[in-house]
């Protein structure tokens, strides 16, 4: 291995010591020295990708990619995973909780740069099995039934995704995504199997049960794993694959609108009568991954800017409801946020500016993702699946305004205890970066842009 190889795979060495030093932590100390072992391998992994923004990309072979998408991926499940950490709250004394954190981010940078499929399904692995430990923390009867329908329908994923790849391979005798160019029978069914197996992961309709009631039943950072550094890993691997791959058509790019424009129905039909926030932005994570799965299934020239973009609007929004969500105890319920303004105002404009932006309303940065969603379906002509976005997103302002209006009415509920000061940063980022991205969307798009630049 040279030294530009080395220092490539860096990151990805210092997330896996991190998850074991974190780990090796839980019998010798308390949680709190776990949480910190974890944070600093988490801001030493981001400070590597950064120092190595605009390098030349490393050889590193078929298995892993060392280019601009890889370390956006990277960068962007460490920057979600230390959101997740802030507000790490298992219910329990779980001193595990970190480590696993940290293997979450680990499987998501490996997806971010996978290029073969032993790194796929790797960094697959290492994000589901992470994530059914962190369902049921909690040890509540709602918390070990999400990990185990987690768990059962993530071994019927991972199965069809082998399955897929083996036929794939057995069409076209390749394992790396450039070697996929086959088109016959065994190469079609592949990628239908391909397409199911990840559709689980990225909780697209009808593979989306598990999603809200693990984002009800299971620690709130749990949830952020699963709705940001897990989808966002899988939205860039779908990218790779149709900026490299040549799988069979009409099966992949149909197929992929077909779960899309389902997800965006499904998810927002669910979430119009849901009363308790966790529960509702479980339906509307659904209703997202349908949206990037519109924007991906367009092949429109810019449909990678426009991914990368949705991907980095969303992060801050859903990171912020969540933070909110957790301070505010297990599942609240609009009659919980009556008046929050009053008692929490930190919290209650956080979680506000939050949901605009995931309504995509103006003055958030949601409303920039969302033009950049319909100028694609337009570019590309698909006034079908337009059509459907735009249903889908008036069905989603009714209820996001239900939730997004609530603190600001109501009577006030006794004051509760203070949030931490790492919460109340967080949540303050979470706000600026809302707000910036939404009236100077150039920052975010110059990030896109070099990112994606050959």
């Amino acid at each position: 291995m040279t030294a530009a190889q080395f220092v490539a795979l860096l990151p990805l060495i210092v997330l896996a010591i991190a998850a074991v030093a974190a780990m090796m932590l839980v019998p010798l100390a308390r949680l709190e020295a776990a949480q910190a072992a974890a944070g600093v391998g988490l801001l030493a992994a981001l400070a590597l990708v950064l120092l190595r923004v605009g390098a030349p990309a490393a050889p590193l072979g078929a298995l892993f990619t060392d280019d601009g998408m890889a370390r956006f991926g990277i960068a962007y499940a460490c920057l979600s995973s230390l959101g997740a950490l802030v507000f790490l709250r298992t219910g329990v004394p779980a001193k595990e909780a970190p480590s696993l954190l940290v293997l979450v981010a680990l499987g998501a940078a490996t997806l971010a740069g996978a290029g073969h499929a032993a790194t796929l399904f790797l960094g697959i692995e290492i994000v589901s099995l992470s994530l059914i430990a962190l369902f049921a923390f909690r040890l509540s009867r709602q918390g070990l039934e999400a990990a185990y329908k987690f768990l059962v329908m993530s071994g019927l994923a991972s199965s069809a995704l082998l399955l897929g790849i083996a036929l794939i391979y057995a069409e076209t005798g390749a394992l790396d995504f450039v070697g996929w160019t086959g088109h016959g029978a065994l190469a079609a069914f592949g990628t239908a199997l391909l397409l199911a197996g990840l559709a689980f992961k990225f909780s697209l309709a009808p593979f989306h049960m598990w999603t809200p009631d693990a984002f009800e039943a299971s620690p709130a950072s749990a949830a952020a794993l699963a709705g940001v550094v897990s989808k966002a890993a899988v939205a860039i691997v779908i990218l790779r694959l149709f900026l490299t791959a040549h799988l069979p058509e009409p099966v992949w790019s149909s197929g992929l609108a077909a779960l899309g424009a389902a997800s965006v129905l499904v998810g927002n039909l669910l979430a119009l009568r849901q009363p308790q926030l966790p529960r509702m932005l479980g339906y509307s994570t659904i209703a997202h991954s349908g949206y990037i799965a519109l924007i991906l299934a367009s092949g429109a020239p810019r449909a990678g800017e426009a991914v990368l973009f949705y991907l980095g609007i969303y992060a801050p929004a859903m990171l912020g409801a969540l933070c909110v969500s957790a301070a505010l105890g297990r599942a609240p319920t609009l009659p919980d946020l009556h008046g929050l303004i009053r008692r929490r105002p930190l919290e209650a404009i956080a979680l506000s500016l939050s949901l605009l932006s995931l309504a995509g309303l103006p003055a958030a940065g949601g409303f920039i993702a969302k033009l950049y969603l319909l100028r694609v379906l337009v570019d590309g002509g698909l006034w079908t699946l337009l059509a459907i976005v735009v249903a889908g997103s008036s069905l989603g302002f009714y209820y996001y305004a239900r939730f997004f209006t609530a603190p600001f009415f109501g009577q006030s509920s006794p004051e509760a205890e203070p949030l931490p000061r790492l919460d109340q940063g967080l949540l303050a980022v979470c706000v600026v970066l809302i707000v910036l991205f939404g009236v100077a969307p150039a920052v975010l798009i110059d990030v896109v842009r070099a990112t994606l630049a050959p």
